[in-house]
């Protein structure tokens, strides 16, 4: 019975996780772009509200460790998962709410 419940949850996390789309900019609720690139503070600028929740981790790349942090945010039916590394936009994701 254990197994079976791991496999479950297992298929819906990977679901969730290849749902995901890779983007190089967001269009704020506002109309102003976010873009891979920009530093944190234009982010906080440009997106005026607070995120939904947000996630400190450490980033590995290849020799290289990094302090990432994921700022998540809802806007029009979808959620988009900012990644910051030292102090830019590194990655946007959008996961669609509707199927």
């Amino acid at each position: 019975m254990k197994y079976i419940l791991s496999l479950a949850l297992s298929l819906c996390v990977s679901t969730a996780v290849f749902a995901a789309t890779e983007s190089s900019s967001v269009r704020t609720p506002t109309g102003q772009l976010v873009s891979v690139g920009d530093t944190l503070t234009e982010m906080e600028e440009r997106m005026g509200q607070s995120p939904e929740s947000m996630n400190t981790y450490e980033l590995k790349e290849k020799d290289h460790s990094h302090i990432a942090s994921a700022y998540v945010y809802e806007i029009d039916n979808s959620i988009y998962t900012l990644t910051i590394v030292n102090n830019q936009v590194k990655k946007i994701e959008r996961i669609n709410k509707t199927p």
